[in-house]
C-alpha cells in the first residue's frame, strides 16, 4: 500500500459522506472496529475501489498476501465444500473482489529494457544487447566494431552452387579487451550481426604496457603467416598493416611497429594477430620464475617518456 493511499484513507472517514479505500485495508467478520485502520467487513464492502481509477494507489493483483488471505477465509466460509470445491476457490474470490489477472485498462508503462534475444537487427551495423552477451549494458554502449572482413562463400555440391555470406568482426573497448567473431548466412547484414555477437562473447582482456604497447617484441607464426611486432616508444604510432591497424584501434594500443611475412590473408593476420597478443609474457611472471625483483626504470628514475612534439623537439 503506498503512503499516499495511507493518507488518504486516514483522512477521508473524518469527513462527512466520505468513503475510504477498501483494498488498502485488512478486514475481519468480527463486529465494532479495530486497532488501527482496519474496519469491519460490512463497512468495507460499502467503500469504493480505488484502485480501478489510479494503479498508483494500490495494485492488488500483485499483493499475493492479500489475496491468500482471501483465500483462505473463502475456504472457512465454505468448510466441507472448501476441500471439494478448492480449484473454483480462487476463481470466486478474484470475481468477488473484482480482482483480474491482466487489467488492460489501468496497465501501468514501465520504460522497456534494451532490445533482448528475440529482437534481432535486420541493419548492418547495428549492434543488439541481450543478457546472454554477459557483458552490462552501459559497457556494450562503449564498444567499437570493426567489419574487417565481407566476402561471398560457395559451397559446391552435386546439385549445384549454394552462395552464402561470409563476415568477420572485431569489437574492443579500446581499454584493453577485444575479440574477434565470424559468422555466415545468406545475408550480409545478418552475417554481420552473427560475428559481432560471437566476437562480444569472445572478448578477452590484452595487457599493454603504459596501456599503449607491447611489453616486448614478439614473433609468431599462424599456418602460413609469420607476424613480427615490436614495441615503440610514446608517440610512435600505429606503423602497421591495416588490418592489425584496425585491430589496434579496437584494444586500444597506441604505439606499435609490426611486418608481416608469407601469406597475407585478412583472416589469418587477424587471428594471428589475437594470437600473438595472447603469447606476452608479463614482466612479474618472469621475475617470479627467476626469483629476482623487478624494477621499472623507466618510472623509477625517469618518471616515465611522455610524448613531445615535433615543434617542442626542434626548440630544444
Amino acid at each position: 500500500m503506498s503512503r499516499i493511499a495511507l493518507r488518504v484513507s486516514r483522512m477521508l472517514p473524518s469527513m462527512p459522506g466520505a468513503r475510504s479505500l477498501s483494498t488498502t485495508m485488512a478486514v475481519r467478520k468480527a463486529g465494532g472496529f479495530n486497532h488501527g485502520d482496519l474496519k469491519p467487513i460490512e463497512q468495507a464492502q460499502k467503500m469504493p475501489d480505488f484502485s480501478k481509477f489510479d494503479p498508483i494507489y494500490d495494485d492488488i493483483s500483485e499483493n499475493s498476501a492479500v489475496l491468500e488471505l482471501w483465500r483462505k477465509q473463502k475456504a472457512q466460509e465454505m468448510g466441507a465444500q472448501g476441500a471439494a470445491a478448492a480449484s473454483s476457490i480462487d476463481a470466486m474470490v478474484r470475481s468477488e473482489h473484482k480482482v483480474f489477472e491482466e487489467p488492460e485498462d489501468f496497465l501501468v508503462k514501465y520504460p522497456k529494457r534494451p532490445p533482448g534475444k528475440g529482437m534481432q537487427a535486420a541493419t548492418e551495423g547495428e549492434m543488439v544487447w541481450s543478457e546472454e552477451l554477459l557483458i552490462p549494458y552501459e559497457e556494450f554502449r562503449r564498444l567499437a566494431k570493426k567489419t574487417l572482413v565481407v566476402k561471398r562463400t560457395v559451397q559446391m555440391t552435386r546439385k549445384g552452387k549454394i552462395p552464402s555470406m561470409y563476415a568477420l568482426v572485431v569489437v574492443g573497448n579500446g581499454r584493453g579487451s577485444a575479440g574477434y567473431g565470424e559468422g555466415k548466412s545468406s545475408e550480409a547484414s545478418r552475417a554481420v550481426m552473427i560475428a559481432t555477437r560471437q566476437a562480444i562473447k569472445r572478448m578477452q582482456h590484452f595487457p599493454r604496457y603504459d596501456n599503449r604497447t607491447l611489453y616486448h617484441d614478439i614473433e609468431h607464426k599462424f599456418k602460413a603467416t609469420k607476424l613480427q611486432l615490436w614495441a615503440r616508444r610514446p608517440g610512435f604510432g600505429c606503423r602497421v598493416a591495416p588490418m592489425i591497424h584496425e585491430v589496434c584501434e579496437c584494444i586500444g594500443v597506441q604505439d606499435l611497429a609490426g611486418k608481416i611475412h608469407g601469406s597475407r590473408n585478412p583472416m589469418n593476420v587477424i587471428k594471428g594477430f589475437f594470437e600473438a597478443l595472447g603469447t606476452q609474457r608479463m614482466p612479474s611472471d618472469l621475475a617470479k620464475a627467476r626469483g629476482l625483483r623487478l624494477m621499472d626504470v623507466n618510472h623509477v628514475y625517469y618518471g616515465g617518456i611522455e610524448p613531445t612534439r615535433t615543434g617542442e623537439r626542434l626548440r630544444r
